[in-house]
């Protein structure tokens, strides 16, 4: 196939005319750099690897731009990489940043943890919960979550004090908001000895 024309689209994007036929649309940084000009000839296994460098370097682009918002988890960050580059990609660079340091999930396991348990007084199970909701392993997220507990020197029943006070101070006057504050204590995360 012949390269016939390369014209710019929207953002940083290439439009790759083969043969006189629109074809593909192709990172422009990628193809900047790789050895292929308009008038040259490419061959699909070619231009599959330029597809591919393509999305290497948006992953990493996006990645690094995600980085710069806030911490992420590796888990979490390959999750948002997979909707705009392909799951190799997404896997490739959420290993690279772990590889150079940018990400760290054990670091940010705790430091999550710590943050929820002071802003939301969450239970030490919810704790938990979320941290793995945010693509931390089980075993980590359980660990960070009695850390915090223990680096704050509370348990489940202060927290669920601390939550009253903060939240629902108003409603420990009569039996039926006293009953719908346990019901919300409990969808909370608060066990029953807690609520």
């Amino acid at each position: 196939m012949i390269i016939t024309d390369v014209r710019k689209r929207r953002g940083r994007l290439y439009q790759l005319y083969l043969d006189g036929e629109p074809a593909v649309t192709v990172d422009a940084a990628a193809f900047d750099e790789s050895p292929y000009r308009m008038g040259g000839r490419i061959d699909d296994d070619q231009l599959r690897e330029l597809l591919e460098a393509g999305s290497r370097r948006r992953a990493r682009e996006k990645a690094l731009y995600l980085l710069s918002m806030r911490d992420h988890s590796r888990g979490e960050l390959e999750q948002k990489l997979r909707q705009t580059a392909g799951a190799q990609a997404a896997e490739e660079t959420a290993a690279r940043m772990e590889e150079l340091g940018l990400v760290d999930d054990e670091a940010y396991a705790r430091r999550l943890a710590r943050d929820l348990l002071a802003r939301k007084h969450y239970p030490r199970r919810r704790l938990a919960q979320e941290l793995t909701g945010k693509g931390i392993d089980h075993a980590l997220a359980e660990e960070a979550a009695a850390e915090a507990m223990e680096e704050a020197e509370t348990d489940d029943g202060q927290q669920a004090l601390e939550l009253l006070r903060k939240k629902y101070y108003n409603r420990l006057y009569d039996e039926n908001a006293r009953r719908k504050t346990a019901a919300a204590l409990a969808r909370y995360g608060f066990g029953g000895d807690a609520v």
